[in-house]
């Protein structure tokens, strides 16, 4: 039975119908519609419903064999637009209809319908089934066939298959929602789940899945298979089976290994069967890999079965192909045919396929269940497990052990002298407690563990009380289990109210209750209270022990299970009390007694103590407990914190504790004497110096009492005890809260302990404020400084004179600014927008006439506004969001030459095109047929304007079978005309009126060319508070007064300064100032690890006296972090520095995360309608990729309105801990950012899901943003912040300016795109002949409008600019030749690329998806080639002395020894081959030549990789700057950052190039920075870049790439761009370079390289050509289609004409006007109209022609015919004879069809309105050859018309000609490469091992590579001599 698309769509059609009719009427089916119902199969295959068929004229864009559905869609849409309530009902309907389409495909319902007979046949008759992807019901029907008293549960997402399931099955449990929405009660109800269960990627929101602690789990939520499959597990009961259909992927995947896992431990496989593919063909019109699989709960005994071990692992077959190992042999597939396919992501997967149909293939599944069942079924184990049947548990209650403790009660619980607090909530909450302990003991196994009571003594074991239990209640002990814990059986279906249980806990479980349970702490919090050393719970056994045995005594605590904090705390409260109670006693009967001093015995048996030291050893404990701390009269002074050393009235020396709460506690200290001396003068220190600083801020005058008693303090101390610093007093000064700001106090230079500034003047304030200013420019900057605002009151009070002289003095330099209403500096005023400032200012003009400092104002913005672009240097994209759509509309009017509307739709970035008719230019000249369809016009400008490439497909036979693949050179035609469409664009602007240009470029000059960036001018800034002295430094650089200053001005930005030029001070000063000047209240610094450290040490040498948070790694663990969180809300600080890691720790506002998510979701949603209105143009990859991004993102919204529901008050997220600034160090680390785009397949895009991390960041500048309403908030510091390519610069422009974003119309990163950047298009041809189509943004357009953006809240620096004292760059190109190995290679290589062929290499064919990536395969053997052939094949290839490594070494060897005396070091970089110690590596190789060969110590030749921990990564670089490692082998991740090891570098090696070109500038980075002493001592303050590049690969094309890039990312940041346009390059990491630039670059010459490039020209020319002529072919076929329709109307309308005058010339007419019909019948002489008309329905009736017309009659002189038509229905011939009237021009004319009417009357009529009809059908005729004769002219200018490009492929042709004949003539035989082997015979270039060659090599390397360096340290010319 074949899938007919066509009966199945009438078949939902119908059955939609028959449900909105039951719901309207509220009514069960019939049986009738029952059946109706029951033949839905919903839309999987069907994808005609994502074509658009809102209007008729939408079929034209339908493909043929589509276009008979267009009917029927249109109905189901009807139908659902009557059915639905409202709009939205039915968008929702619509919706879930079309996402069906890919996945949508039931089962055969004879394949169920044996799988429940066979479990029957077993025993399993399920009381409870659950169907978790229910569909039509399919399984449900089959086992309640079964077992007719099953209770099913069915949950269906789709909407409508959830209607029709639910009238299918109107007394079962149907819930048309995702299965992830079932309750926790459920966890073990069911005994049976089956089901066919979605695949994919998709992610699905279930809180105890995602939050889970195991890797299974969370990978589930992750994977929408692995959660259904895992989930339905939980759900049933033990013993119970699950029995799911699912892709072949769930059991072959090794990515899904940790799920398999999970399962076997906790079920066991009964049956794993493999369907054929073709499983699906008859019922979903599809293919595709499935397996049933039939798991049995029952936990594993440990030790895995060999059974359980293959379902867990796979094994690779020789083709590469993965299969699980239960399937080693095909016996448990189903099929009789097997082939190597792919699966549904293009993979290679084993392609099994049966022909006998379903009926055959459930025939032999059958079979193989009955088999399994009988073999692996545990019958025993499901009816040991057993539910009870639903009747039964109505009769009966369930019954359950009562599982509290019985013991006896504990007299030391309820001491006399309980808080009366404690004691009122006891008596209320557990008011016959006592009595609880007397009731019957536990026995439930594994609840409680023996902990020791030793008061309490046990009791005989009682009966077990039992008592009903409401099922579901699920406590635990346990707060930290890794994953769901099912609840134990229930007889009945879960309470609702239990409906919130968590689902780890399990009901054999009881807490002990506590008063801290009383206040409702949530495991989390308890958690965080549970203390370290408490361990994990475990369940064990409660002892039951005899009436006359006691618990154990505590010495074997130990041995047994660790407590739970809370008895812990009970129990070490209570032995403490009864041990001082027994000591006390026996103390008293002994004094009784003897009267001596007695001898008090101790429980552990240790030695006798006296009673006088027992005494004094509890007066001890007496005089250290805490005590409330006794307040000064002024209260706790501010400095005082958590931990701070104190002296109480008692002068005794202790630590506070409670300071937050209502009374501070003192924890009295037992100190020595001197101790206590020394401690006591500190605190009087500490006291002093806060007091002094807090005195002098607030009244900000110098106080020099407290300053003498400061310095007496200090020296009296360093005179009795030394220096603060030193050692001895360490342990006491860190001892203190505020000890390390105290350590502060000393300052050290040249090792000597000197003192702070504090000590002689004041460091609080500005002492140098001036108090009088001697020019206005002066008091400016006093008020800027002190204020940051124009303070003309303030200014006034300096100079003397009045506000209006200040002004006058200080015109040009201040504005007023009728916005803020103030003056404003001129940095800040002119500044950004200068345009619509004007605008505002005008408008303030306006209402304000006279405002003279307003017109001031306006005019030097005016001034200020950028120099307009002129029109002709103006560059277009066609659909660039600013442009109005007016203008498309009237260009698409023009090229068409018919009405076309242009719509766009701001929210989905859509544009649409209405037309109101078509035409030749619309189906023809800008027109493509594909194989079935045809892609008009407007379709194509559709693509024109959104920038995207139709997806045409054509139909091939591969392996025997019809496959759709891309029509290559449809789409390269596609393309060119839609490249016309845009190109044409900018030169029909070009011809429209001057007004309509300057209108133009006005509004563009508005838009982007609006920006004016200030120098800003920071050097007024004096930083109060900045302790430059203990920063040793004189004073900061400009570059960093002028960054804080654009800060503090715009309130936030880019700091894009190269590295070393002293980013963190800008961090440090910026955050303080802006907080000084109240321009942010609590600043954030994030930073990488390795960082981090110092920046937080700078800002608290910067500024000794701020209040910085910083925590260190160990604060930052789960338990300590919610405290971490509340201390940075809870407190103003000046500064929070944080890891890169720590700040993603920070939980993100769930309101600010739903906001963008759903924006984001939002986003994906209008692109998919868009993909889908788009209908076959639209891949099945591009559509399915967009539902599956919409899946995630609606699942993480599920999680976070799940966390907003479930959050705790006291949760602390970043927008209620009070950041409003963040300063983001290294940005760069977060431009994975994520964002949506249609161009799915153009490479250099990056990832458009982005990171999570990045994610996090824009959560948090969102968060930001909304409070304060603006752009910014934030600063971004890197020297890299773009590091590949200029689209980079869209999400930087996301993160910190979406509202200037919006303003310009770009609200996506197409929109930005379609403004600044141009897509290129690569043609190739394949292996197959096929033309492959490349993409990719390689130009970018109006770069300095882009620049002037990024500009405006930019302080690019480099190191030059600053000035910086760092060494210059000396690149230096090494050429190597190379060896005979690489030579071969290098052929085989071009080959491959050609071919495809990967066994030239020496590997595996390519499967599809290699071959796909080819180039990049090709690139990277390349890369490796180059390097060394050894990383291809370590065996096959051996060393050669011309090779990278060997020159690498002569070289770094030559350096070595050049600087010994200065002990020079190197860095040697490359990413590919880095060191393993257990494999062959260049690493290890070029060592192993600089110590054998060079004799240079192993130990001063060290690998990065080596360094595990921090701590000797650090040791490593102290090493390297002491000269102890001279050589420093790395990756650019492991080396590029973090390493300062400049001190004594002379040289940089790479050794291969990066992709980035930041990658190689952080690579340059380590050596030339501030600090590489030995290149400005030593080596003319250079450092020697050397560039490693084989001859005929590609590395020196590679580092050309990079050099370029680089030029112009500078450019466009210097805001120096000397052309409007980029080109970027054609090669990046993920797609490797194009074919001919590969080959010619491999081959060495660059006269082939250029004569490559024509190639590639010209074959792209010579494709579009045919492409043309077919299509031109193609419109001349149809013109003369067209003329032969002309002529066959024309000829239409002469008869008709001639039929229609001879008509009117004998018609006869009645006298009332009336027309007679004189009808004749041949042998009938009645003329009546009743008789004429009986006598024609009698021929009606009885007439027989056998097909041929026959005369019956006449009338006005036409011949009346019958014609005889014969069809079959039913098996039976039926006839009808139709009537027609024939005239002179031999046309027949009928009416209705030329069927008569039963009334005799009216049929007598039919030939008089037959004849009637003439005169419309002429106008028919006419009207058509009209139409037809309006494209005549269009396609003959199409027919006539020659190629456009015809001239350029001649010219290229030509070119190519001499191109070749220059090659020819310099071509000469391949000598020996000039080298370090030059020189050397070719009969000696026979490679000898190094071992036995070795003085020879060396002496012949030093011959030929030395190191000069400069004379008298002047570097003339430094490098090689080779």
């Amino acid at each position: 039975m074949a899938f007919n698309k066509k009966a199945r769509l009438r078949d939902n059609i119908e059955a939609i119908r028959i449900a909105f009719d039951l719901d309207g009427e509220r009514r069960p089916a019939s049986r009738e519609e029952r059946k109706i119902l029951e033949a839905w199969c919903g839309f999987g295959g069907i994808k005609a419903v994502l074509s658009p068929a809102d209007n008729p004229e939408d079929v034209q864009q339908w493909t043929k064999t589509d276009s008979e559905l267009f009917p029927l869609i249109t109905e189901l849409y009807g139908l659902l637009r009557s059915g639905s309530e409202n709009t939205t009902g039915y968008n929702r309907y619509v919706s879930s209809l079309k996402n069906s389409v890919l996945s949508a495909f039931y089962t055969p319902p004879k394949v169920v319908d044996t799988l429940a007979a066979a479990l029957k046949g077993s025993g399993i008759e399920p009381v409870r089934l659950l169907d978790p992807s229910a569909g039509t019901g399919v399984f449900s029907r089959a086992f309640k066939q079964m077992a007719p008293g099953c209770e099913t549960t069915q949950f269906e997402k789709d909407l409508l298959t959830g209607k029709i399931l639910s009238h299918l099955v109107p007394d079962e449990t149907v819930r048309i929602e995702g299965f992830e929405n079932i309750e926790p009660r459920y966890n073990g109800y069911f005994d049976v789940a089956a089901s066919n269960i979605p695949f994919g990627d998709v992610r699905v929101f279930d809180p105890a899945y995602s939050n889970a602690k195991d890797d299974a789990h969370r990978q589930a939520s992750g994977t929408i298979h692995n959660y259904f499959l895992m989930k339905g597990v939980d759900c049933v009961r033990e013993g119970g089976l699950v029995a799911f259909i699912t892709s072949q992927g769930v059991l072959n995947s090794e990515s899904n290994r940790p799920v398999r896992e999970w399962l076997m431990e906790h079920c066991q496989p009964v049956s794993i069967i493999r369907f054929p593919n073709n499983l699906f063909s008859d019922y979903a019109g599809t293919e595709a890999g499935s397996d049933l699989i039939i798991l049995q709960k029952k936990a594993s005994g440990g030790v895995l079965s060999g059974r359980q071990q293959d379902f867990i692992n796979c094994r690779k077959l020789s083709n590469g192909i993965s299969v699980n190992n239960l399937f080693q042999s095909f016996d448990r597939v189903i099929h009789d045919n097997v082939k190597v396919g792919t699966d549904l992501y293009g993979k290679p997967a084993m392609e099994f396929t049966h022909s006998g149909g379903v009926s055959a293939i459930a025939s032999e599944l059958r079979g193989m269940l009955r088999d399994d069942l009988s073999r692996y079924l545990d019958i025993p184990y499901y009816r040991s497990h057993a539910q009870e049947t639903p009747a039964q548990s109505q009769s009966q209650a369930l019954v359950t052990k009562d599982i509290r403790p019985q013991l006896q009660p504990d007299v030391s619980r309820f001491p006399d002298d309980l808080d009366p607090f404690w004691q009122d909530i006891e008596d209320h909450w557990f008011p016959d407690e006592k009595e609880f302990w007397n009731k019957e003991e536990q026995t439930v196994e594994g609840v409680l563990p023996p902990k020791d009571y030793s008061s309490i003594k046990k009791e005989p074991t009682p009966e077990i009380q039992e008592k009903p239990v409401q099922p579901g209640i699920q406590v635990s002990l346990n707060f930290d289990l890794p994953g769901p814990v099912p609840p134990e059986k229930q007889s009945k279906e879960p309470a609702n109210e239990a409906k919130t249980t968590e689902t780890a806990y399990s009901i054999n479980n009881q807490p002990l209750l506590s008063l801290y349970d009383l206040f409702g702490l949530s495991a989390e919090e308890r958690r965080q209270v549970k203390p370290k050393n408490s361990g994990s719970r475990r369940r064990v056994e409660i002892h039951q022990p005899n009436a006359k045995q006691e618990w154990k005594s505590s010495k074997k605590e130990d041995d047994r299970a660790p407590l739970e904090w809370r008895e812990r705390l009970m129990l070490e409260t209570r032995k403490k009390r009864e041990e001082a109670e027994r000591l006390a006693k026996a103390g008293n009967d002994a004094e009784t007694k003897t009267g001596l001093k007695p001898v008090y015995p101790i429980a552990d048996t240790r030695k006798e103590e006296q009673p006088e030291k027992l005494k004094e050893k509890m007066e001890r404990e007496e005089r250290m407990k805490p005590v409330p701390f006794v307040l000064p009269e002024q209260g706790l002074p501010k400095h005082y914190k958590e931990g701070s050393l104190v002296t109480n009235n008692d002068n005794r020396i202790g630590y506070l504790s409670d300071i937050n709460g209502f009374r501070p506690m003192f924890h009295p200290l037992e100190l020595s004497a001197q101790q206590q001396k020394r401690a006591s003068l500190y605190i009087e220190i500490r006291d002093t110096y806060h007091h002094l600083y807090l005195n002098e801020a607030e009244t900000l005058q110098e106080n020099p009492a407290l300053r003498r008693m400061l310095n007496r303090l200090y020296d009296d101390f360093t005179e009795r005890f030394g220096k603060l610093n030193d050692p001895k007093n360490l342990d006491l000064i860190k001892m203190d809260a505020g000890g390390r700001e105290i350590l502060s106090l000393e300052r050290y230079r040249g090792g000597k302990a000197v003192k702070a500034d504090i000590f002689g003047r004041p460091v609080a304030f500005n002492t140098r404020e001036i108090t009088h200013a001697d020019n206005a420019r002066d008091a400016l900057a006093a008020s800027l400084n002190k204020h940051g605002t124009v303070n003309l009151e303030y200014m006034a009070s300096l100079r003397g004179g009045t506000e209006e002289s200040l002004l006058e003095e200080l015109k040009g330099r201040v504005y007023f600014n009728p916005l803020v209403g103030g003056y404003e500096v001129a940095d800040k005023f002119i500044a950004g927008n200068v345009i619509s400032k004007a605008d505002e200012v005008q408008t303030f003009i306006d209402n304000h006439p006279g405002h003279e400092a307003a017109k001031e104002s306006l005019t030097a913005l005016q001034e200020a506004i950028p120099k307009p672009i002129d029109f002709d240097e103006l560059d277009f994209n066609f659909g660039e969001r600013w442009i109005p759509t007016g203008i498309y509309a009237a260009y698409a009017s023009y090229l068409f030459e018919t009405d076309v509307k242009v719509t766009y739709a701001a929210s989905r970035d859509e544009f649409s095109l209405h037309n109101r008719s078509h035409n030749a230019n619309i189906t023809e000249k800008y027109g493509v047929r594909s194989e079935n369809r045809l892609f008009d016009g407007i379709a194509l400008m559709r693509h024109a304007l959104h920038d995207t490439t139709p997806n045409i497909t054509k139909t091939v036979i591969k392996d025997d079978k019809e496959v759709k693949v891309p029509d290559g050179q449809a789409i390269q035609l596609a393309n060119s005309k839609i490249e016309e469409m845009r190109n044409g664009f900018s030169d029909w602007l070009r011809e429209q009126s001057p007004e309509f240009k300057d209108r133009l470029s006005m509004l563009y000059n508005r838009t982007f060319n609006c920006f004016a960036r200030p120098e800003y001018d920071g050097s007024h800034q004096a930083f109060p508070g900045l302790d430059l002295k203990a920063l040793g430094i004189d004073d900061l650089y400009k570059s960093q007064k002028d960054a804080v200053w654009m800060l503090k001005t715009n309130g936030g930005g880019i700091c894009d300064h190269e590295v070393g030029a002293g980013k963190t001070l800008v961090m440090c000063c910026g955050a303080m100032e802006m907080k000084r000047l109240g321009l942010v209240n609590k600043p954030m610094i994030i930073a990488l690890k390795a960082n981090v450290h110092e920046i937080a040490q700078t800002f608290c040498t910067a500024y000794p006296n701020a209040k910085v948070l910083y925590p260190g790694k160990e604060d930052f663990t789960p338990a300590k972090r919610a405290s971490i969180f509340n201390e940075m809300k809870n407190n103003n600080w000046d500064a929070v520095i944080l890891t890169h890691e720590q700040f993603g720790m920070i939980p993100q506002s769930p309101e600010i995360q739903r906001d963008i998510l759903q924006r984001e979701l939002d986003s994906v949603e209008e692109n998919l309608e868009v993909l889908r209105n788009q209908g076959r143009e639209v891949s099945n990859y591009m559509l399915k990729g967009c539902q599956k991004r919409q899946a995630n993102l609606e699942a993480r919204l599920k999680g976070i309105a799940h966390q907003i529901e479930t959050r705790k008050d006291d949760a602390v997220d970043f927008r209620l801990m009070g950041i409003d600034h963040l300063f983001v160090d290294e940005s760069h680390k977060f431009k994975n950012l994520t964002f949506n785009t249609r161009h799915d397949r153009v490479a250099g895009l990056g990832n458009s899901d982005g990171s999570q991390r990045a994610l996090n960041m824009l959560f948090a500048v969102r968060t930001i943003q909304d409070r304060t309403g603006k752009d910014l908030g934030a600063t971004f510091l890197s020297g890299t912040t773009i590091s590949n390519s200029l689209t980079e610069l869209y999400l930087l422009f996301k993160y910190l300016r979406p509202k200037e974003l919006e303003r310009q119309g770009i609200n996506t990163f197409d929109a930005w795109a379609a403004i600044y950047a141009r897509k290129t298009k690569d043609y190739e041809f394949s292996v197959t002949n096929q033309i492959v189509q490349k993409e990719r943004f390689r130009y970018f357009i109006k770069v300095p409008e882009l620049a002037a953006f990024y500009s405006e809240i930019t302080d690019f620096r480099t190191a030059k600019d600053i000035g910086i004292d760092r060494p210059e760059k000396n690149e230096i190109l090494h050429n190597i030749p190379p060896t005979p190995d690489q030579q071969e290679f290098i052929q085989k290589l071009m080959v491959f690329a050609k071919t495809g062929d990967a066994t030239i290499l020496g590997r595996e064919p390519l499967t599809e998806s290699e071959d796909k990536a080819r180039m990049l395969i090709a690139t990277d053997y390349a890369r490796k080639m180059s390097l060394d052939m050894r990383l291809i094949d370590p065996q096959k290839y051996d060393d050669h002395i011309d090779n990278k490594a060997s020159h690498a070494a002569a070289v770094i060897a030559g350096y070595y020894n050049t600087y010994t005396a200065q002990k020079g070091t190197q860095f040697v970089f490359s990413d590919l081959g880095t060191y393993k110690p257990d494999s062959w590596n260049p690493y290890s190789e070029i060592k192993n030549k600089l110590i054998t060969h060079y004799g240079i110590p192993a130990s001063e030749i060290r690998f990065i990789q080596e360094a595990g921990t921090e701590k000797s990564r650090k040791a490593m670089i102290k090493d390297m700057n002491e000269g102890k490692i001279r050589v420093l082998f790395g990756s650019t991740e492991m080396l590029g950052t973090g390493v300062n090891a400049q001190k004594r570098c002379v040289a940089v090696h790479h050794l291969d190039a990066p992709w980035r070109p930041s990658d190689l500038e952080q690579r340059d980075g380590r050596a030339i920075r501030r600090g590489n002493e030995a290149a400005r001592l030593h080596a003319g303050n250079k450092v020697d870049v050397v560039i490693y590049a084989v001859e005929k690969s590609l590395d020196a094309y590679k580092f050309g790439l990079l050099h370029n890039k680089q030029l112009f990312i500078n450019q466009l940041k210097n805001n120096n761009m000397g052309s409007r346009t980029i080109d970027e390059g054609s090669m990046d990491e993920k797609s490797g370079m194009n074919f001919s630039e590969y080959v010619a670059i491999l081959s060495g010459n660059t006269e082939l390289l250029e004569k490559s490039r024509l190639e590639k020209k010209i074959t792209a020319l010579e494709s579009e050509r045919r492409a043309f002529m077919q299509g031109k072919s193609s419109t001349r076929f149809k013109l003369a289609e067209i003329m032969k329709s002309v002529e066959t109307n024309r000829g239409f309308i002469v008869r008709i004409s001639r039929d229609v005058e001879a008509f009117n010339a004998r018609v006869q007419a009645s006298p009332d006007g009336t027309r007679l019909n004189p009808v004749r019948l041949d042998g009938f002489a009645a003329t009546d109209p009743v008789s004429v008309g009986k006598r024609l329905n009698e021929i009606a009736d009885k007439a027989r022609t056998h097909g041929l017309s026959e005369p019956i009659g006449s009338l006005y002189g036409f011949t009346l015919l019958v014609k005889s038509e014969t069809t079959v229905k039913d098996g039976f011939d039926l006839v009808q004879n139709r009537f027609f009237v024939k005239g002179e021009g031999e046309i027949l004319y009928n009416y209705n069809h030329g069927h008569l009417a039963a009334d005799p009357k009216l049929a007598a009529a039919n030939f008089l309105n037959a004849l009637d009809t003439m005169p419309a059908l002429l106008e028919k005729y006419k009207a058509n050859n009209e139409k037809l004769m309006k494209d005549i002219p269009t396609l003959k200018a199409v027919v006539e018309s020659p190629w456009k490009k015809e001239d350029e492929l001649k010219a290229l042709k030509a070119e190519m000609k001499i191109m070749e004949r220059k090659i020819e003539a310099s071509l000469k035989p391949i000598e020996q490469s000039i080298g370090i082997m030059a020189g050397v015979p070719k009969g000696e270039t026979k490679f000898v091992p190094m071992q036995d060659n070795q003085k020879n090599i060396n002496a012949f390397l030093e011959e030929r590579v030395s190191i000069l360096p400069p004379s008298n340290g002047v570097p003339e010319k430094k490098g090689f001599k080779i």
